[in-house]
């Protein structure tokens, strides 16, 4: 009962069909039986192509050759043996013929069976395609056997052709053996065999291997009326013996291949095929004589030409039918691979539409050939119709230093600068080709480097900041060091040890610096952790630091909440709490005020008042710029031009403004706004 994994287990269809060969294979035993005599050709004889159908089912496996020997297929070859014997038996044949027909009957299909595979198998014949909703079994079944094209069909007549010169060189029916039977009996029952082996094969095959229950939606009832129609021609030509008009009687199966189904046209030819196969034995005897094993009434029996006339046209009808459903099945994978490449273009159509670099396709003259809308808002105007007379020009590009760029060397220039209002615009370029030829021109691939620009420039000042700011204390704590070192070798213990001083000093600048660089670093990258936050909690947190240093006079009044991230707001208050302390003047203790207010609906707004130097004329906006130092009494304090920097990322990152000016009180006053606590809900949802 095994079979390959790859054909599945034997299922109930395996069993039906197994049964309804038998039952088959039975009926024809006792047809032969009934209407054959001994000495003469048997008037009906399905043997060969039953047979033949029933071993194939048995024979599955994908990619082995000879069948296994499983008990199921022992049992159709014993069942086969033992209905020749029967039948052979029924007929009063001798015991040699029952020997024959014992061994010849299942010879004969084993044969025809292996040719026909061997065949499929070297020509390396297309398997059917998957039938949807039957098992895998079946699939199997349909996948190693089903003819699926004219080859196929060759390969079967051929098969049933030797097969059946074998069968009767070892005398597989009672009765005809070839060294017993004329040569014209013997022709005659070599293209019965033929007939009924190769087109009963095939039919057989197709319409009970590829079967499903698609096959079901067809016009069944129109499909009788051109069945009995062309059963009603059969019978009167075999009825009148006008084999000359047979043609007329199988055309309806040409019709039907025409506008049906391979499995319709099939089933349809099978049912043809059959009624002549009943029908032929009246015309072999029409003129009253019998085909007797020594003489024939007929040099070319009437019944083998209408044998012969009816199996070519439904092979034809067959023939047509693979073409016609080839073709329907090219048609549709061609419509599917039309309606894939569509998909695909669109898609691709999509990704080149969407995509925010720039794509220009250019050919060798530079001549655009299309290009995407990324690159229109990059390069700031739309393309011309026809090609400019300099794209640089028509476009305003230079070199990334703003020299003058031709467009011989537009291609491989790397970077290039766009003039557009308000500024400037950095564009990185790649290029690559369409194709190994060169007349197929290339791709431009743009992207906007503006910002990757500027931050290049940002980091060259940020680290040329770094280095004078660390430079001069670290130069100091060496001098120190170097004489602190020749004062204690001059024993001057004093001095020695206000020279490590001022070291000290200088070292917890370098500090000051790395720490300031720090918490810019983190303005800039971190990330907002959000909370509600009283104000007055940062605030009396950085005016008690700011008290360690000496005498302050503070004023507080903050009662509002704010929506922020705790480190960063004491990080801003920081900051302005500590330049009010810092700049003030020369001997006055710094006043310093803090308050809080409502601004606009969902803003807090909070005021950092002193009464110190206060701020240069025209500077209240160029303080809050990276490593800018405001001009005038600023420069004598220490500083790095980073605080204030640092500010306006905070408050920015926070949604908020920040301004600053000088008040009336001759000092500054610093105003930022931060989201209300109450409100905070509400602004994410509005952004």
């Amino acid at each position: 009962m095994a079979t390959a994994a790859t054909a599945g287990r034997p299922d109930r269809e395996y069993w039906v069909l197994w049964g309804v060969a038998l039952a088959v294979l039975c009926s024809s035993a006792y047809a032969a039986a009934a209407t054959g005599v001994v000495g003469q050709m048997p008037r009906i004889w399905l043997f060969s192509t039953v047979a033949f159908s029933w071993m194939t089912l048995d024979w599955n496996e994908d990619g082995r050759l000879l069948p296994r020997l499983t008990p199921p297929f022992v049992l159709t070859v014993g069942a086969t043996a033992l209905l020749a014997c029967t039948t052979a038996l029924l007929m009063d044949a001798p015991t040699s013929d029952v020997i024959r027909s014992v061994v010849g009957v299942p010879l004969q299909a084993f044969l025809m069976a292996f040719l026909y595979r061997s065949g499929r198998r070297t020509l390396q014949s297309p398997h059917h395609p998957h039938l949807d909703g039957v098992g895998p079994w079946r699939n199997a079944w349909a996948r190693n056997w089903a003819p699926t094209c004219a080859r196929d069909l060759g390969l079967l007549a051929g098969s049933a052709l030797v097969s059946g010169a074998v069968g009767l060189l070892l005398g597989a029916v009672p009765g005809l053996h070839l060294g017993e039977v004329s040569t014209s009996v013997a022709l005659q029952w070599m293209s019965h065999v033929f007939v009924v082996s190769s087109v009963g094969g095939a039919t057989t095959l197709i319409t009970f291997a590829t079967w499903s229950p698609a096959s079901l939606r067809e016009p069944w009832l129109r499909i009788l009326a051109v069945w009995l129609v062309s059963v009603g021609l059969l019978s009167w030509v075999y009825a009148t013996g006008a084999v000359t008009m047979a043609w007329l009687a199988v055309l309806p199966v040409v019709f039907v291949a025409l506008n049906r189904g391979l499995w319709v046209t099939n089933t349809f030819g099978l049912l043809v095929g059959l009624v002549s196969i009943l029908l032929s034995p009246a015309l072999n005897t029409l003129d009253g004589r019998s085909n007797l094993v020594r003489g024939s009434s007929h040099l070319v029996p009437l019944g083998s030409v209408m044998d012969l006339v009816v199996s070519t046209f439904i092979l034809v009808s067959l023939l047509v039918a693979q073409l016609s459903q080839r073709r329907a099945q090219l048609v549709d994978d061609l419509e599917r691979e039309r309606s894939r490449v569509r998909r695909r273009a669109e898609m691709l159509q999509n990704v080149f539409e969407a995509m925010q670099d720039g794509v220009v396709v250019v050919d060798r003259h530079l001549a655009v050939r299309m290009h995407n809308p990324a690159a229109v808002t990059l390069l700031g105007r739309p393309f011309p119709k026809g090609r400019p007379e300099s794209w640089t020009g028509w476009f305003g590009i230079t070199r990334i230093d703003g020299t003058p760029l031709s467009d011989s060397e537009l291609i491989a220039s790397d970077f290039m600068n766009l003039g557009i209002h308000g500024g400037q615009r950095i564009l990185r370029q790649s290029v690559t080709r369409v194709s190994s030829d060169p007349a197929d021109g290339w791709m431009i691939f743009l992207t906007d480097n503006t910002e990757h620009h500027a931050r290049l420039r940002e980091l060259s000042g940020f680290a040329g900041v770094v280095a004078h700011d660390l430079r001069a204390p670290l130069t100091s704590v060496e001098g120190w060091l170097e004489m602190a070192e020749e004062s204690l070798a001059s024993r001057d213990p004093d001095e020695a040890s206000a020279l490590l001083a001022r070291a000290r000093a200088s070292n917890r600048r370098m500090r000051e610096v790395i720490s300031d660089w720090l918490d810019y670093t983190v303005v800039r990258e971190g990330t907002l952790e959000l909370a509600d936050v009283p104000l007055t909690t940062p605030v009396r947190a950085v005016m008690a630091q700011v008290a360690e240093i000496g005498p302050h006079v503070f004023t507080v009044d903050t009662p509002h909440h704010v929506s922020a991230d705790l480190g960063l707001v004491r990080q801003l208050l920081a900051n302005l709490i500590g330049n009010a302390s810092k700049f003030v003047r020369h001997g006055e203790t710094p006043t310093i005020t803090v308050r809080s207010m409502t601004d606009v609906a969902g803003w807090i707004r909070v005021d950092v008042i002193d009464e110190g130097i206060g701020l240069p004329v025209g500077e209240e906006d160029r303080i809050f710029e990276d490593y800018h130092r405001a001009a005038g009494a600023a420069q004598s304090r220490e500083g790095f031009g980073m605080g204030l920097a640092a500010c306006r990322r905070i408050v920015e990152r926070h949604g908020g403004q920040i301004s600053a000016h000088t008040n009336d009180r001759g000092g500054a006053t610093f105003s930022f706004t931060l989201p209300a606590a109450e409100w905070a809900d509400e602004l994410t949802g509005l952004e």
